[in-house]
């Protein structure tokens, strides 16, 4: 006979052996976005509010993972526009609009300027679906993020992809606030 127990919001046990609850899973059972794991703060995204006009700049720090890593921006609550090399970006009318910004065809640095009018922008990595490449996951499974504060507006992201593991190493980027004056 099967048994199947949950140790604590990020363990359970199953015949006997401990598993590592996903992180999609424990922000749902804690119905946060914001989950503390082992003394940490994780988060399941970045809510970027800042109203006006400002250049995030973004920085692959570094990648430890078999799958594709990448940055994603869900703009189902964005209102204003974006600029990418001063040519405006055209966001698609979609049920959930996003932009992805992969690890292997984006520069190791690069600028978005934002220009937001209301609504926020949910900052967050994303990664090639281990079984089928072709797809790109975020916010799935093991995805999440351990958010460092590195200035006043600098910010280290420490993130995990798809597989069901803490390592916190599959992508890690960082991304500076600047004034667009």
């Amino acid at each position: 006979m099967s048994s199947f127990k949950i140790l604590n919001s990020y363990e359970c046990e199953f015949n006997g052996e401990f598993f590592l609850i996903p992180f999609t899973s424990q922000f749902t059972m804690q119905n946060s976005s914001e989950i503390d794991y082992k003394g940490k703060k994780v988060n399941r995204f970045y809510t970027y509010d800042r109203k006006g006009t400002h250049i995030l700049r973004f920085t692959f720090v570094s990648t430890n993972s078999v799958n594709e890593q990448g940055i994603t921006f869900h703009l189902s609550r964005f209102k204003g526009e974006m600029y990418i090399n001063d040519e405006k970006v055209k966001i698609r009318k979609s049920r959930f609009p996003q932009m992805m910004f992969d690890e292997k065809n984006t520069p190791t640095q690069f600028e978005v300027k934002v220009i937001l009018e209301n609504g926020d922008i949910a900052i967050c990595n994303c990664c090639t679906h281990p079984n089928c490449p072709e797809i790109w996951d975020s916010l799935f499974e093991g995805c999440a993020m351990i958010i460092e504060k590195l200035g006043e507006d600098s910010f280290r992201f420490h993130c995990n992809d798809v597989d069901n593991d803490d390592d916190f190493d599959d992508l890690i980027f960082d991304m500076e606030i600047l004034s667009a004056d």
